[in-house]
């Protein structure tokens, strides 16, 4: 499981309505908006890291008024637990859509 704290950068006048579609994205919880309404902070929880880039997609695709997403921190103990296990072989972890 991966989650993060993330902000979601929005079109000014726009936080209303993405904030109304959020609601179709059980991965994401809402917790607090800036003042402006352009910045969401959310968490997003993912089975993996891939998981995570699928969903991130999916959001600025379905909610347009999307301009960017940052995550702030991200924790994936179990995926780091799972590799030193040997339930995942690190030689098989693609490089992130994130570092190209």
């Amino acid at each position: 499981m991966v989650i993060t704290g993330s902000a979601l950068l929005i079109q000014p006048g726009a936080d209303s309505a993405v904030l109304e579609r959020l609601k179709q994205f059980p991965e994401v919880t809402f917790h607090v908006k800036s003042e402006s309404g352009t910045e969401l902070v959310v968490n997003f929880e993912a089975e993996d890291h891939d998981s995570l880039e699928r969903l991130c997609s999916r959001l600025k695709e379905a909610i347009p008024e999307i301009i960017e997403i940052a995550h702030v921190y991200v924790n994936f103990e179990e995926e780091i637990e799972k590799i030193k296990s040997g339930k995942i072989d690190k030689r098989s972890l693609n490089k992130s859509k994130f570092d190209e």
